[in-house]
């Protein structure tokens, strides 16, 4: 009994297989004639035409709606129809059968039906019938709310704003929904240009800019959708960083009707609306960071955050508050490149995104923050901390920050200022002196130049040794000033009251002839290598300076010093960076 039971399932199994089989043969063959017909020159539908019914069947699903022009200007048509349904109400109202609030809401009505229409004809696979139900919409929607602001009075700014939220979302729910991008862009492109209009109409610039953000985060999300509408968030991002630079001129010419705090949070608005979206995206979500968030995140950094700190100082409104919360925000960023992105495989990109951003946002608070003696020695032990955990950790970027944070310091505490004086400025004007920060940045220099890189670091290629150059060309610039004034007050008095101009220009000489040679001195070591990169441009000008100003300032005395010097780092200069340092060969 259990044989036959076993036999009669065996047999109903290759019954069903047998018909499986048949199934895919019958359409196989659909495809098939399809081909061939399509191949003698006939198109989709009279191939589907000659087809037995069955395998018409089988294969209406994937035949396409073709769109003629009869079928296109039938589509016009019926727009013109719609738009005069428009006027006929615009009519009404201006004769005074319909009062204006009764004419704009039946309007506002009118308009949102054929959304409402637009969602049916997509559901029912008419989808260019439904952009074009979509684009009446809009051309009735939004050039009425405009007649409603600029002509009859009715709605002010926040009520206009809040309906045009509702027609835009209504708009892009049916977009989405339907997956009709052509019906996104007909609704983002209205907006905008409604926004830019009204702002300019009215003279109100923070609701509208606010309604923009919202829009372009929305478009921001749509792009991240499995829809792949990547070119919409574009326009709707440049405008409304448009509109919150307008917010930041019409407080500089003191034509600003709102309250700075307002004005300050939707500047602010920008960035975190943004910035939260970005976040969401490449951490929890694990992305790496696309160019469109790269560069709309410098941008609303420069119009967002940049605009807050100037609105703040311009109106001594919440300044510091304002550092603050953007420096936790900065030391955040680190954190969360540390802690979440550098574990993660494959996403360098996401590393240098929040490092970057916490490196701008850290320097511009702190800078806010601390007082000018301040400032300078805390930049200059936040470069050195970078040099360090970047040879702990491996990380270039970290010592491309060390160098940012030592020409932060060094223009903060006069040190680059000083090093100009020293080299170019003339002996009849007075130096400024070298400062107690400034002297705490250059010996933070020298430090930073000492910390090695780390063998372990990930590779820039030719570039990975760009960060230590900086410091070296801060480092030999500050160091060389500093030492050109300490030797002109000793040998030669005090700068704007009776120093000698070719004891000066010899100090200098020399100086720079020294720098060349210890510079390629160092620059045979593995770990100074790039120290030999500036050699060459020291020697550059060390002859320019010769010819500028030695020739013309020096006495003989003083010249035969200047040029005895300079020949010799003509001569072992180069030769040094050409036989480059062997530990093996030392030791041998």
């Amino acid at each position: 009994m259990d044989n036959d039971d076993r036999l009669a399932r065996a047999e109903t199994a290759v019954g069903e297989l047998a018909r499986a089989v048949e199934r895919l043969e019958r359409r196989l063959s659909v495809l098939e004639s399809s081909l061939a017909a399509m191949a003698a020159g006939d198109d989709a539908a009279s191939a589907l035409d000659r087809l037995p019914d069955e395998a018409r069947a089988s294969a209406a699903p994937a035949a396409r709606p073709r769109h003629d022009l009869v079928t296109v200007m039938s589509y016009i048509g019926r727009t013109f129809v719609a738009l005069g349904g428009a006027y006929f109400l615009r009519a009404l109202t201006e004769g005074a059968v319909l009062r204006p609030p009764l004419g704009v809401a039946c309007g506002l009505l009118y308009a949102i039906s054929w959304i409402v229409i637009a969602d049916r004809a997509a559901a029912a696979s008419r989808r260019l019938s439904a952009a074009f139900h979509a684009a009446v919409a809009s051309m009735i929607g939004f050039p009425l709310l405009w007649e409603a602001v600029t002509r009859f009075e009715l709605l002010g700014t926040d009520a206009t704003v809040v309906v045009m939220a509702v027609l835009t979302a209504a708009t892009l729910a049916v977009a989405v929904r339907h997956r009709l991008e052509s019906v996104a862009w007909v609704v983002v492109l209205s907006a905008l240009t409604t926004s830019m209009m009204m702002m300019a109409a009215t003279g109100f610039v923070l609701p509208f800019a606010v309604y923009l953000i919202g829009l372009g985060v929305a478009t921001l999300w749509l792009g991240y959708l499995p829809l792949y509408w990547r070119f919409l968030r574009w326009p709707a991002a440049f405008t409304a960083d448009l509109s919150v630079f307008a917010l930041s001129l019409r407080v500089s010419s003191h034509n600003q009707s709102d309250s700075a705090l307002a004005v300050i949070a939707v500047q602010l608005l920008l960035l975190t609306g943004y910035l939260f979206t970005i976040v969401v995206r490449t951490l929890i979500r694990g992305r790496d960071a696309i160019p469109f968030e790269i560069v709309q995140t410098a941008v609303a950094l420069i119009v967002g955050f940049g605009g807050a700190v100037y609105v703040a100082g311009v109106t001594g409104t919440g300044e510091r508050s304002l550092a603050a919360i953007n420096l936790a925000a900065g030391i955040a960023c680190y954190g969360v490149a540390f802690t979440f992105v550098a574990r993660r495989q494959g996403l360098h990109r996401n590393f240098y995104f929040y490092t970057s951003l916490a490196f701008v946002l850290v320097v511009v608070s702190a800078d806010l923050m601390l007082r000018h003696d301040l400032a300078a020695p805390t930049f200059a032990v936040l470069a050195i901390l970078s040099s360090w955990v970047a040879w702990r950790v491996g990380h270039i970027a970290l010592t491309l920050h060390a160098a940012g944070y030592m020409i932060v310091a060094a223009r903060q505490s006069g040190l680059l200022s000083s090093g100009a004086y020293a080299f170019l400025a003339p002996v009849s004007a007075a130096w400024p002196p070298l400062t107690p920060a400034a002297l705490v940045v250059l010996s933070a220099a020298i430090a930073c130049w000492l910390v090695p890189m780390s063998p372990q670091a990930e590779t820039w290629g030719a570039y990975s040794r760009l960060p230590r150059l900086v410091i070296i060309i801060v480092l030999t610039w500050s160091l060389g000033g500093a030492t050109i004034a300490l030797l002109t007050s000793l040998l030669s008095g005090m700068p704007g009251i009776g120093a000698n101009a070719g004891v000066v220009a010899t100090i200098r000489t020399a100086v720079l002839a020294t720098a060349a040679l210890l510079l390629a001195w160092f620059g045979r070591f593995d770990r100074f290598k790039e120290s030999a990169h500036v050699v060459y441009p020291a020697l550059v000008a060390g002859g320019l300076k010769l010819v500028a100003e030695d020739f013309r300032s020096s006495r003989p005395s003083t010249l035969f010093i200047a040029l005895a010097l300079y020949g010799t780092a003509l001569i072992v200069a180069p030769r040094l960076i050409r036989r480059p340092f062997d530990r093996n060969q030392r030791h041998a």
